[in-house]
């Protein structure tokens, strides 16, 4: 028999302590399998001996518990604090586990990775949203940049002058990422200024001195403008008041220009003995006829020319002579067009009646009226009363006046009244007998409308749409008239309209009283003021249209109005 065993006493104790270290590292190796090395930390968060559940729910708890997840930089404002997560930066917790999983261990070998080493410190795996990182940025942007400033000619009278040029700068994204990250891999927040880099002016101080220069050519003589046999001088003095600089791009071609709203503005006076304005056809409803106006070319200066001639005259050492073209101009809708869209005959027209003396109100109902006057709505054409108003804003000439909110209360609002201009169509549209395709009620009953037929709006909200059905065009005229609105749908339908009123149903009351009313603190009212608005039922009502061409049904629609009660409401001044 063989002996493999060895026979001495120490030889054996070696073997022994061998076979032991070796069972050991096994033991160990297996225990390891699937858990983070001895002595593993990311940053001061200890993960060794954990399995990869237990790491990745130590290192979130080390996160939430660390200052790591914001940043702060030093601006010439005051410390601006940011979140990582506003940078478009991120930890990935389970990357991060995985890479204190393979710290001191070897390549796989046969399936598995053996731990040789103990003790690792292994830097966070973070995430980059480039372009949140990026748009992050602007609100630091705004406290630490400062925008170069381009050199720039002006005027003072006749003089042409010079403001300097400035550098300026602006946050250094790539050198600030790498601060950051390199921070975060140290395991510590970032603290510290914001990287800058330079920024140059795209035209700077000698370009702009030098295109100075060549701009004071522009008033050493006078300018003759000629039409026919009349000459208008304009004197250095009048041009320096026409010409502007060019905007944008003060080094370029010409460095001074007459293409500007002043000098449009002057030269249309000086020659409006020329010119002549164009007018479109339309039509005149007077007493229920309809008459058609006709239309009118105009003759205008080709003011793209004129222009044009006048820069590169006062720019050169030549004669100092315009000579003033004009171009005629075409009605948009002539005459012809009118008469062949058989635009001669009433389909309908609808009043509703409205206080001037409410200066707000009435501002409202005419200009709703104004802008959608004349509009034609061509033959399949869906009309819609809100892409046709646009929105309701105080620069387009609306006002404040009262609305009914989302509360069912009145309250001042941009456009109020627009509801009464979309009413007072709903019901022009309505007996001119043409299909509606979106029509709300109000939210409460009003009763200076018809029953059942009033219509409300509201930009980004509800709308009012019909459809020229008819197979030719339509027009749209209203106007306004001490305290009337007037709508008439212009255009020959052949159709008539027949309709029933329901009487109120679902009627309720009102959720408030007199003796206990709905409080509402009015800023818009002077303190000390009371003011109260009578309750009324909720009710709902039915509608029913039909709609006949040549004897024959051509349609039959339904309009159902619910309208809620309306609180008896204590308004209680506190302006």
């Amino acid at each position: 028999m063989s002996r493999w065993f060895p026979s001495s006493l120490g030889a054996r104790l070696g073997f022994l302590s061998a076979v032991v270290l070796v069972a050991g590292v096994a033991v160990l190796q297996g225990y390891l399998e699937g858990r983070v090395g001895w002595d593993v930390r990311v940053g001061s968060v200890a993960l060794g001996g954990l399995t990869r559940q237990q790491a990745v729910n130590r290192l979130q708890q080390g996160l939430a518990q660390s200052s790591l997840l914001s940043a702060q930089f030093q601006t010439p404002r005051g410390a601006h604090t940011m979140g990582l997560d506003q940078l478009g930066l991120s930890i990935d917790v389970a990357a991060t586990v995985r890479a204190a999983e393979n710290a001191g261990r070897t390549a796989p070998i046969g399936g598995l990775s053996l731990w040789v080493m103990p003790g690792a410190q292994v830097a966070p795996v973070v995430r980059v949203d480039t372009a949140k990182f990026q748009s992050g940025l602007e609100a630091l942007s705004a406290a630490v940049a400062k925008p170069a400033r381009d050199a720039r000619l002006g005027l003072r009278g006749r003089r042409v002058v010079v403001t300097p040029s400035r550098e300026g700068s602006d946050i250094d994204t790539v050198a600030l990422e790498r601060a950051v990250l390199a921070s975060l891999a140290r395991w510590q927040p970032y603290l510290g200024p914001v990287p800058m880099s330079v920024v140059a002016p795209h035209i700077d101080t000698a370009t702009a001195q030098q295109r100075a220069a060549q701009a004071r050519v522009y008033f050493e003589r006078p300018l003759t403008l000629r039409y026919r046999s009349r000459s208008i001088v304009l004197s250095a003095e009048q041009m320096a008041a026409m010409l502007t600089v060019n905007a944008g791009n003060d080094a370029g071609e010409p460095p001074l220009t007459f293409d500007n709203i002043t000098a449009r503005g002057v030269l249309h006076k000086l020659f409006a003995f020329v010119e002549v304005p164009v007018r479109d056809a339309t039509v005149r409803i007077s007493g229920g006829a309809v008459t058609v106006v006709p239309s009118r070319s105009g003759i205008e200066l080709d003011m793209p020319r004129l222009l044009g001639d006048m820069d590169a005259v006062v720019a050169s050492n030549g004669l100092r002579v315009v000579y003033v073209a004009l171009r005629v101009v075409q009605p948009a809708l002539t005459t012809a067009d009118v008469q062949e869209m058989g635009l001669s005959a009433l389909g309908s027209q609808f009043s509703t009646f409205f206080d001037p003396s409410n200066i707000a109100r009435a501002t409202n109902i005419a200009q709703a009226a104004k802008i959608v006057d004349g509009t034609i709505v061509r033959p399949g054409e869906v009309f819609s009363l809100n892409a046709v108003l646009g929105p309701r804003t105080v620069n387009r000439g609306f006002d404040y006046a009262p609305v009914i909110a989302g509360d069912g209360v009145l309250r001042l609002g941009v456009g109020g009244g627009i509801c009464q201009y979309a009413t007072t169509l709903f019901n022009a549209v309505f007996f001119a007998g043409l299909p509606v395709v979106e029509r709300h009620a109000h939210s409460l009953y009003i009763d200076h409308y018809p029953i059942g037929r009033d219509a409300t709006v509201a930009w980004g909200g509800p709308d009012f749409k019909f459809k020229n059905d008819t197979g030719r065009p339509l027009m749209i005229r209203s106007w306004t008239s001490n305290g009337v609105l007037t709508v008439v749908v212009v255009g020959k339908t052949g159709r008539t309209v027949s309709f029933t009123t329901s009487s109120f149903y679902d009627v309720r009351a009102p959720r408030t009283s007199k003796d206990h009313p709905r409080v509402i603190y009015d800023s818009d009212l002077s303190a000390g003021i009371v003011r109260w608005e009578k309750g009324w039922a909720g009710r709902s009502v039915k509608v029913v249209r039909t709609v006949r061409q040549g004897g024959a049904i051509l349609f039959t629609d339904t309009f159902v109005s619910v309208y809620q009660p309306a609180d008896w409401i204590k308004r209680i001044g506190t302006r």
